[in-house]
């Protein structure tokens, strides 16, 4: 059975992905707090990275699938953002050496819709990166930096595919994200705020979609390079319907507020759509 290393697995994604993959591939669960001490693992401890490196090198890796990362959130000063984009770009440099000497054949990291500019239009994955238009913008940054460290510093003969993911939604996922919060508005008051009057775009996915996503790409030797990941673009007043539809009743408001962003941004995803279509196990 091939084996698959999963940083940051006891993250949302990480989590997702032991189950969706535990069938078909042996895990190696890393994490910064494992109890099992053969699999813990802190990307950001040199001492660390190597002690774990000792415990596998009899071991064969097939594959590693890199979610780890620190995120931002809406609490944070920019201080704290750079701390943030300081402690990725550690945690990249620390993930190639893994990957180098684990001598894996494929690699597959999660990176960001944040690496485009959030303003008006539609993006591909050979559109303008600028990460400054962006209120996540040192993160994206640091998903960016990782893209092209992953690229110049892994083996050549790896395979390296980036995934950047439009919002995931999921059992699970963090409260301050903006499902999550809508939510929690029905819970508290049967009330869903929603500013910008509803307008802004933004692209989602869901996390089982990723997941599948991730499992076929594992066995499709011919998936390399930078994918966006999303399947839908959705107005926060379609997506305020939708939670109000699965989580509300006829009696759930949706009140609109005037003040907000209303930039309009649609990531295109006929790349990773081509690829589904190719590879008929997505349908099953």
């Amino acid at each position: 059975m091939k084996k698959v290393l999963i940083t940051g697995a006891n993250g949302f994604l990480g989590k997702h992905l032991q189950k969706e993959l535990a069938s078909r591939y042996s895990i190696i669960a890393t994490n910064r707090h494992s109890e099992n001490e053969l699999f813990y693992l802190d990307l950001l401890d040199k001492r660390s990275v190597e002690c774990f490196l000792r415990n596998m090198n009899k071991l064969h890796i097939d594959a590693i699938i890199h979610t780890a990362a620190r995120l931002v959130d809406g609490t944070m000063t920019k201080d704290d953002e750079m701390k943030v984009l300081e402690d990725n770009l550690e945690i990249t440099k620390n993930t190639i050496k893994l990957a180098n000497q684990l001598k894996c054949d494929t690699f597959i990291n999660c990176s960001s819709m944040a690496v485009y500019p959030n303003e008006d239009g539609v993006y591909n994955e050979k559109s303008e990166i600028r990460m400054s238009c962006n209120t996540d913008c040192l993160y994206g940054l640091s998903k960016f930096c990782a893209e092209n460290m992953f690229d110049y510093g892994i083996q050549s003969e790896c395979r390296i595919i980036h995934l950047r993911l439009a919002q995931i939604y999921g059992d699970g996922l963090r409260e301050d994200r903006i499902i999550p919060v809508m939510k929690q508005g029905i819970l508290d008051k049967n009330v869903i705020e929603v500013f910008g009057n509803g307008e802004r775009v933004s692209s989602f996915v869901s996390i089982e979609f990723v997941c599948k996503i991730i499992k076929n790409m594992l066995e499709n030797k011919n998936a390399k390079g930078i994918y966006n990941v999303g399947e839908e673009n959705l107005s926060y007043k379609q997506l305020a319907e939708r939670v109000k539809k699965k989580y509300g009743n006829e009696n759930t408001v949706i009140k609109m507020y005037e003040q907000g962003s209303r930039k309009r941004f649609f990531l295109d995803t006929q790349k990773i759509c081509s690829f589904c279509q190719q590879d008929n196990s997505l349908e099953e």
